[in-house]
This record gives C-alpha cells, structure tokens and sequence, in this order.
C-alpha cells in the first residue's frame, strides 16, 4: 500500500509542474491581449512566477521521499560498518585458534 501512495504522490508532482507553468503564463497572456498589443510584459512575468512557484512545490512535496532516503541510507552505512566489523572479528578469531 505505501508504493500506491508513493506512486499517487508522484503524480501529483507530475500535474503540478505543468499547471504551476501554465496557470500564471495564461493569467499573464490574458492581462498582455487586454493591456499590452506588442510587448509579452505580463507574459513573462507569469511565466517567472510560474517557474518559482513550481520549484517551490515540487521541492515541498518530494522533501518527505529525501528525508526517507536519507535515513534509509544511514541505517544501512551503520548495518554495512557493523557487518564489517564482525567478519574482521571473525577473521581474526579463526586465525588465533589456527595459529594456537
């Protein structure tokens, strides 16, 4: 069940990029067709507040997915350092009782 909602939560991610570009990039056409007949002021405003916003949210909603990532690396550098440790301890036991 946690891969669907992992699954659902990067589809999410997936339909906020692009509505997050468009919503404000068509707000600011809009505003250029009713104000401005040359230039595309608005139209590039838009599209630069789009782009923050976009970052911004998809940062916020894959934030939780790193913090996991990093804990779950963590835990196994702690588990692979212990595994070490044992098979040099290991080693060094099976040769003390060959040497004895």
């Amino acid at each position: 069940m946690k891969n669907w909602s992992a699954a659902l939560q990067l589809l999410v991610v997936g339909l906020y990029v692009p509505l997050s570009l468009l919503i404000p990039t068509g707000i600011g056409l809009w505003l250029d067709r009713k104000i401005f007949h040359e230039f595309p002021l608005y139209s590039l405003i838009g599209l630069g507040v789009g782009t923050v916003i976009m970052v911004y949210g998809v940062y916020q909603m894959v934030r939780p997915f790193l913090k996991e990532d990093k804990k779950v690396g963590k835990e196994n550098h702690v588990k692979q350092k212990g595994a070490k440790n044992t098979i040099l301890i290991n080693s060094g036991q099976k040769r003390s009782k060959k040497e004895g």
